[in-house]
């Protein structure tokens, strides 16, 4: 069985086991890539499944392949040239490429052939880590539930702490004057705004 699948805006011949070459994709070497816009299967004799042809593509098909190397295209050498005009440009470009492995073609509603672990959660790693007997694990926990009971703060008892509610702030204060006089405190609305107070 093969597949054709596009990658890139071109379309490429997928077959298990094979290295085909695309335009670069931002993933590490030795990552697994999962190709899912697949438009085609073609069925061999012996396979499972039957040829389908993607409308555009085929629904839950996909195709999982790994990130072999990075590597550049030959050097292709542009000219431009304009006659009688004393314009002559010369320019390099090589395409920046990824190397990929293909491992394996899944027909829709197929498992891959390895089982695969049931993803898991934040919320369930932390479950792990409060059950796990490991000596620095439960005291993240704790700290973590005591934040979470913890009833909310009256917002003046946060600003005074030094949050950021506004409520809670210390009033700003003016400059003293140049005569000497003390400085009076001002709240948030009041003191410089533009009318005329």
């Amino acid at each position: 069985m093969y597949a054709v699948v596009q990658v890139g805006g071109r379309q490429y011949r997928a077959r298990p086991g094979e290295r085909m070459v695309v335009d670069r994709m931002a993933v590490a070497e030795g990552q697994a890539v999962e190709l899912g816009d697949v438009r085609m299967l073609v069925a061999e004799p012996g396979d499972g499944i039957e040829t389908a042809v993607g409308r555009p593509k085929v629904e839950g098909a996909r195709v999982t392949a790994t990130a072999v190397s990075h590597l550049r295209g030959p050097k292709i050498v542009v000219f431009k040239y304009k006659p009688k005009k004393r314009y002559r440009r010369t320019m390099g470009f090589r395409a920046e490429l990824t190397e990929l492995r293909i491992e394996e073609i899944l027909g829709p509603g197929q498992q891959p052939a390895g089982e695969r672990r049931a993803p898991t959660t934040r919320r369930s790693s932390r479950r792990a880590v409060a059950a796990s007997p490991e000596e620095g694990a439960p005291q993240v926990v704790e700290a973590e539930v005591a934040q979470a009971a913890a009833p909310d703060e009256a917002p003046e008892a946060v600003g005074a702490a030094g949050g950021t509610i506004k409520e809670g702030r210390a009033p700003r204060r003016r400059r003293a004057p140049a005569s000497g006089e003390a400085a009076e405190a001002v709240g948030d609305g009041e003191g410089r705004g533009g009318d005329g107070a």
